[in-house]
C-alpha cells in the first residue's frame, strides 16, 4: 500500500482486493473510465485508487484537437488522466510530477503561467470581468470554473502581476470607454475645464499637473506607450472629481 496526503488527508492506492477490501468491505470496484467522482476503481496496472475528481466532458481554450474526443477526465492521487481508450492509468508517483495537469514533464503549472507570451482565452474573460467592475476574485472564478475562494484570490493576485493580462485589461478597459463615448480626447478636455473652471485650487493645480505629463511637457517627455483613459484620473479620488464635477460653471450656471 502506498499514500499521499491532501490538505490533511489521507488517500490511499491498494495493492490488491484483499488489501482493500479491509478498509472499506462494502465498496464495489469499478472501470476507472465508466466510475464516477469518489468511486474506487481498478488502475491500469491493477493497482486500486480512488477517483477524487471526475468530468465528463473537457473543453480545452485553444480547442485542441488531441482533446476533442476525450469523453472528459479524471484525477487521482497520483495525477489527471484523460479519459480516452488509449490512455493508461497508472499509479507510479515517479511519472507524475504534478498530479493536476495531464502532462508528466510539467512540474509547476505556475512557472507557465509567468512564462506564457500571450493570454489564453480564460485569461482573456478574466480581463474583459476585470474591466468591467467585477472583483478580481469573482472575475477569476467566473473565467477559470473555480468554485474554492481562497485559491482563486491567490491566482487571480498572479495573473495581475503578468504584462500579457494586464494589457488585455487595459485594451477592455478602453473597449469598454469607447463603447461609452470616452476617450483621450474626452479625458483631456476634462481636464482642461477642471483646470479652468475648478474653484477648488487644489484640484486646478492637480488637473494641470495631468494635463502635463499626459501631453509631456512634465514627466520627460511624450508618452510612447497610451496609460488608458483612467490612468489619466489616476491623481484623483472619485469625490474630488464628483465634486469637481457639480461645481464647473457654463455660461454662469451650474451644470
Amino acid at each position: 500500500m502506498e499514500y499521499r496526503t491532501i490538505k490533511k488527508i489521507r488517500h490511499n492506492i491498494y495493492d490488491d482486493e484483499k488489501e482493500f477490501k479491509i478498509d472499506h468491505p462494502n465498496a464495489k470496484l469499478k472501470n476507472w473510465r465508466d466510475a464516477d467522482e469518489g468511486d474506487w476503481v481498478w488502475s491500469d496496472d491493477n493497482r486500486i485508487v480512488q477517483l477524487l475528481k471526475v468530468k465528463k466532458n473537457l473543453s480545452h481554450p485553444n480547442d485542441r484537437k488531441n482533446y476533442s474526443y476525450a469523453k472528459g477526465y479524471c484525477r487521482t492521487v497520483v495525477g489527471t488522466f484523460l479519459n480516452t481508450p488509449r490512455t493508461f492509468m497508472d499509479t507510479d508517483f515517479d511519472q507524475h510530477q504534478n498530479r493536476y495537469t495531464f502532462s508528466k514533464t510539467i512540474k509547476n503549472t505556475a512557472s507557465r503561467v509567468r512564462q506564457r507570451k500571450n493570454p489564453t482565452t480564460k485569461e482573456k474573460v478574466f480581463a474583459t470581468n476585470v474591466a468591467v467592475g467585477m472583483g478580481v476574485v469573482k472575475a477569476y472564478m467566473d473565467a477559470f470554473n473555480e468554485e474554492d475562494n481562497s485559491k482563486a484570490q491567490k491566482k487571480a493576485v498572479v495573473l495581475l502581476k503578468q504584462d500579457r493580462v494586464m494589457s488585455e485589461i487595459e485594451k477592455s478597459v478602453q473597449d469598454v470607454a469607447k463603447n461609452l463615448g470616452i476617450d483621450h480626447n474626452y479625458v483631456l478636455n476634462g481636464l482642461k475645464v477642471l483646470v479652468e473652471s475648478s474653484p477648488d485650487e487644489n484640484i486646478a493645480l492637480q488637473s494641470l499637473k495631468e494635463l502635463g505629463k499626459a501631453i509631456g511637457t512634465l514627466g520627460g517627455g511624450a508618452k510612447i506607450k497610451e496609460q488608458g483613459v483612467i490612468g489619466l484620473f489616476s491623481g484623483f479620488s472619485p469625490e474630488q472629481i464628483e465634486t469637481a464635477q457639480r461645481q464647473v460653471l457654463t455660461d454662469g450656471k451650474e451644470v
